[in-house]
């Protein structure tokens, strides 16, 4: 899809890929659409709001930049304790959530960047997170190999899922909300 195709442009000219030969495979050749300001940290994550009209990066240095993706324009800048690992918004737009590398998840509001809650999610790094499509539900998965289920409302664990071995890099919702797919580094993909 032409947004996933944007998405890799932008993360390929946030890793500093501006001068670098255009992304390509063998249907495709991509250039750069947009060229954010760099922010002196390389990005880590991205994700797009609802609309895929904002986009947010997570950074090395401990921030997580809004921006608008139709004139390349930052919108706020949100400092995250410890650092973010992962970010992701909630469907309505008017959430951001931040995974971190102090094991816990963080809810921002949009409007203001104002934190709304935090907890302790994980033994060690919060590798990733996913707002579930009815933006209920927050998964989550990290060092500890476990995956998690939070209710976004009020930050409760729903569920403890285990089985892998190693770190859980990846989670993700199905489109429609009832199956949950985490991917480890020991080598397995589990459908929760």
């Amino acid at each position: 899809p032409p947004t996933k195709l944007l998405a890799a442009a932008l993360l390929l000219a946030a890793c500093g890929g501006r001068d670098a030969t255009p992304l390509a495979t063998p249907d495709v050749v991509l250039h750069p659409a947009h060229l954010f300001p760099a922010t002196g940290s390389p990005g880590r994550e991205l994700a797009f709001g609802p609309g895929d009209s904002l986009l947010a990066t997570s950074g090395a240095d401990g921030t997580v930049r809004l921006w608008r993706v139709a004139n390349d324009s930052l919108v706020r800048t949100i400092h995250v304790p410890g650092g973010a690992t992962s970010v992701v918004f909630t469907p309505d737009g008017r959430r951001v959530v931040t995974a971190g590398y102090d094991g816990e998840i963080r809810v921002w509001r949009f409007a203001d960047g104002s934190l709304e809650r935090a907890w302790a999610a994980h033994g060690g790094t919060v590798w990733t997170i996913e707002v579930s499509p009815d933006g209920g539900r927050i998964a989550s998965g990290g060092e500890d190999r476990m995956v998690k289920l939070w209710r976004l409302a009020d930050g409760a664990l729903l569920d403890t899922l285990g089985g892998h071995t190693r770190n859980v890099w990846r989670v993700r919702f199905s489109p429609d909300g009832h199956w949950l797919a985490s991917g480890s580094f020991d080598r397995t993909l589990r459908m929760w």
